[in-house]
């Protein structure tokens, strides 16, 4: 079924899919697979073991995520002639497995939440799953939400720094460094310095005929983007709040400062 705007149910199994797939890695796959790469991984406390199994999980979805995004954005070029109707099969599913991955996440984060749980990461899951729901299930903004896929590219870069934070890899080493340097910098440029421009398409397309006959689904377009902005900014906020501290740990290291960590 090509049709884009009418409710279509079968990508219901990839999503159902996904679910059991995450739920099954976090459960199963990252503890073995794990304990096999990095046998400290067994020495580390509950909470860190469970914020390490969701990590996994989050850096396997942020993969499947970049590479949809990619793959679309050089191989799918009309995309960008008709962003909001033209139907898109592998941003459709991406949106599937989405859904299924912050359903997962969000579940272990409510049963684990006094070890791991955070307001703004349930406000992320769920403005993201709303809007891909119309993406997935309706076939719509196929431009925007792919657009919006290019953040997931930084996420495995910030997983890892949290790897190497809790396998007690010291601030000044060249590893825990350039992963930090990576990291910051990816994630500037693919949550805040591509906002400019997806905004200038949300412009050029505002009060067309196709946006009009999105009806309600315009807010999908607007409203939880702009949600998931505000998080983006909160979240480099404190990444730069992380760079501050670790930089004057390494300016101040001969005077033996504690760098404490969040």
């Amino acid at each position: 079924m090509t049709t884009t705007g009418v409710l279509d149910t079968t990508y219901l199994f990839i999503t159902f899919a996904s679910f059991v797939a995450f739920m099954i890695i976090y459960k199963y796959g990252s503890p073995k697979l794990s304990t096999f790469i990095c046998p400290k991984y067994q020495q580390l406390t509950d909470q860190q073991q469970i914020n390490w199994n969701t990590r996994v999980m989050s850096s396997l979805h942020s993969v499947i995520m970049g590479y949809v995004c990619l793959y679309t954005i050089f191989y799918d070029t009309e995309v960008r002639e008709d962003p909001i109707w033209r139907h898109t099969f592998q941003v459709r599913i991406a949106g599937a497995i989405l859904i299924g991955y912050s359903v997962a996440d969000t579940i272990v984060m409510a049963i684990h939440y006094k070890q791991i749980g955070e307001p703004f990461y349930f406000l992320h899951h769920a403005s993201a799953a709303y809007a891909f729901f119309y993406v997935s299930m309706f076939g719509v903004l196929p431009y925007f939400s792919n657009y919006r896929l290019l953040s997931e590219i930084s996420t495995p870069l910030v997983n890892q720094r949290w790897f190497f934070s809790t396998l007690g890899y010291k601030k000044d080493n060249k590893f825990f460094i350039i992963n930090g340097i990576i990291m910051t910098v990816v994630f500037f440029l693919t949550r805040l310095a591509c906002m400019p421009y997806y905004w200038y398409m949300v412009y050029t397309v505002y009060n067309t005929e196709p946006f009009t006959r999105l009806g309600h689904m315009q807010y999908v377009l607007v409203g939880t983007c702009a949600m998931l902005d505000i998080i983006n900014f909160f979240w480099f906020y404190r990444m730069m709040h992380g760079v501050y501290k670790v930089v004057s740990y390494l300016i101040n290291k001969e005077n033996d400062i504690p760098l404490k960590e969040d």
